[in-house]
């Protein structure tokens, strides 16, 4: 209201500057012409004063519309004023709108862990209640399995001496057949630790390649190639994962290929090898080859 009534007051200081400017253009037309003559017979003065005067209302005009232009443009401005601050008005209540729903759903979330944590204080309780009472139960059970076990011992010290006899007859046969066994089992033992020792040196080969390989893949310059090319390597190591020599077995097809494969190897010695001597020789890791495929 109080940018309007600014608007309305300027407007009016506007319209009556314009009219004092007409008056005083009109003043200085009639005071800084020439003198006035005495016009010939044959002239009508009332014809050049009429000009004059049709002169100062196209003036009068002319800023009257520029005045009208001017408060159209204003009205304009106020206008989109009005409507960026009922644009930020609106926005600001969305705001509000989202912080009041925030906060209501802080407190709702608050709310919610609050139950969560009581609910998890009764089930810890409850849980410390059963286990108390199976330790309970199990405290039983164990004296009730201790009470029989010695029973059953008495018993079996009664049985035991009846059958000692018996048993020295058999042990001499018995031993017989246990060293038998013995042996057998060693025998299988021996082939299921050998198979086993296989199966983890396979596995072992599988993850040191996959090893050699990453690292070897990281030190190569992919840049300008094209996809789909692959190549097999033969690398010679040192205990350690040292690199004394690489070749191609099998070219990719492509030189630029090759040569960048051969100094990814290079680049990426010591290649990642097991520290143990034994485990490095028998995996045979001094003479390997794979295919690089990047």
């Amino acid at each position: 209201m109080q940018l309007s009534w600014l608007v309305k007051l300027r407007s009016v200081l506007f319209s009556l500057s314009l009219h004092i400017l007409a008056a005083a253009l009109l003043v200085f037309s009639f005071s800084f012409t020439e003198p006035i003559k005495p016009p010939p017979q044959n002239m009508n003065v009332v014809n050049a004063v009429a000009v004059d005067k049709t002169q100062v209302e196209k003036e009068l005009q002319r800023l009257k519309q520029e005045d009208e232009k001017k408060k159209q443009e204003e009205k304009k401005r106020i206008s989109d004023l009005e409507k960026q601050a009922e644009e930020l008005k609106k926005q600001r209540k969305e705001e509000e709108k989202k912080l009041i729903e925030a906060k209501k759903k802080k407190e709702e979330e608050q709310k919610q862990r609050e139950e969560e944590q009581k609910k998890l204080a009764q089930l810890e309780k409850q849980r410390e209640l059963e286990e108390e009472k199976k330790k309970k139960a199990e405290e039983e059970k164990r004296k009730a399995e201790e009470e029989k076990k010695r029973v059953e011992e008495e018993k079996k010290k009664k049985e035991a001496e009846l059958k000692r006899q018996e048993e020295e007859r058999k042990k001499a046969e018995e031993e017989k057949k246990q060293k038998e066994a013995e042996k057998a089992l060693q025998k299988q033992l021996a082939a299921e630790q050998a198979e086993e020792q296989r199966k983890q040196d396979l596995t072992l080969q599988q993850k040191i390649a996959r090893e050699i390989y990453d690292k070897v893949t990281q030190n190569f310059n992919r840049t300008g190639l094209p996809g789909e090319l692959s190549c097999a390597l033969r690398v010679k190591l040192l205990p350690g994962g040292e690199v004394i020599d690489v070749s191609v077995s099998k070219s990719s097809g492509n030189d630029i290929f090759d040569r960048r494969a051969l100094t990814a190897v290079q680049k990426a010695s010591p290649l990642p090898v097991p520290e143990d001597l034994e485990t490095f020789e028998r995996l045979n890791l001094r003479d390997i080859t794979f295919t690089f495929k990047p």
